[in-house]
């Protein structure tokens, strides 16, 4: 009879319905999933229409020429200035997370830069790359505020020296392009500058704090102050932020000096002048959250501007572009090497900096 007793109530129990709590909990972490996979479906046509579009557009008889042209050693020398490139961008994140924690060391930075490039091109639009690379360096060092004001900071480094590369690139290139960019280059710098402004200056951070709910602000204080204070850690240390953005500065330089070998290793010869006012109009686009990492974007928006300029025909600069994107591609390598050798503490990883984005989402 307890035996009986005890198996009805074990019945009852489970057939009691959920707290309300918790199915509101359910309920928005379904329609979260639901939303964010809607976005990469959305992101992955779009990535596809615009290749089709370009490849339907192209001349593929000669398009198999270059490509017939382009040798194992040409594809080995674009690798290693992309590698040359994310060593210098894991050097530049370093450089801002050393002034607050001089104890990191420049081994996991690298690490960790790389796991996160290797992860962001194998599952494009699944990972957070930024959160990734934020959880990462907070679950090494204990020092989540530090990582993600680093991160943070230089993302806005990065996007401001692109602005500048841009910037010299509409003084000096052709007119015409001049003409159609320079205002919203000088637009998107100008917004640049009062975000940093919200961000570095603590009179600025109450009209900031303001857009927020104050529960919200009031709930996580203590981390949002030590956030600041890395920021303030920073904006006392001027050589820092000159230093950070001469590393930004030649790390947009060396991307457009990847795009400008590729076209050498092809046969071509233009004028750098052009690529100097292009390619970086062309990486700042393939930044817009429309596609998955910017392909299609990428490609469409570099023949797209090639050709109406005169640069190069549509075939060569698909070529290019092809070749800059297998050349990133072959040199997140090593970071599926690192990812292998650390996979369960990476998928951990991987798993919270999702839950964090679709939070913040």
């Amino acid at each position: 009879m307890r035996l009986r007793r005890l198996q009805a109530m074990s019945i009852l129990q489970s057939a009691r319905p959920a707290e309300p709590g918790i199915l509101l909990q359910d309920d928005m972490t379904i329609r979260d999933g639901k939303r964010r996979s809607l976005g990469r479906w959305v992101r992955a046509i779009i990535s596809i229409a615009l290749i089709v579009l370009v490849f339907v557009n192209l001349d593929t008889d000669e398009l198999g020429r270059y490509l017939k042209n382009v040798s194992f050693a040409a594809i080995l020398a674009l690798v290693a200035i992309d590698l040359a490139l994310r060593i210098l961008s894991a050097f530049r994140w370093q450089v801002l997370y050393r002034s607050t924690n001089p104890s990191s060391a420049f081994a996991e930075i690298v690490r960790i830069t790389f796991v996160s490039s290797f992860l962001g091109q194998a599952m494009p639009g699944v990972i957070g790359v930024e959160a990734l690379r934020i959880y990462s360096l907070a679950k090494s060092k204990t020092d989540f505020p530090g990582a993600f004001a680093s991160v943070i900071a230089d993302r806005m480094f990065g996007l401001m020296s692109l602005g500048l590369v841009i910037l010299l690139g509409m003084l000096i290139g052709p007119g015409e392009l001049r003409e159609l960019m320079l205002i919203p280059v000088l637009l998107t710098l100008a917004l640049l500058a009062a975000i940093i402004v919200a961000v570095a200056w603590p009179v600025s951070r109450h009209f900031l704090e303001s857009a927020f709910p104050s529960a919200f602000i009031l709930k996580i204080r203590t981390w949002i102050d030590k956030v600041y204070h890395c920021f303030d850690a920073y904006r006392a240390r001027p050589r820092l932020i000159v230093w950070s953005l001469v590393l930004s500065v030649l790390f947009q330089l060396g991307r457009v000096a990847l795009f400008y070998a590729a076209a050498l290793l092809i046969g071509e010869s233009p004028d750098f002048v052009y690529f100097l006012a292009i390619v970086p109009v062309v990486m700042f686009a393939s930044l817009m959250p429309i596609s998955i990492s910017g392909l299609g974007v990428r490609e469409a928006s570099l023949v797209l501007l090639f050709t109406q300029f005169h640069v190069m025909g549509s075939a060569p600069s698909f070529t290019v572009a092809l070749l800059v994107f297998v050349s990133g591609l072959l040199s997140t390598l090593p970071g599926g090497w690192f990812y292998a050798r650390q996979r369960q503490q990476v998928d951990e990883l991987i798993k919270h900096s999702n839950e964090s984005s679709g939070a913040a989402s």
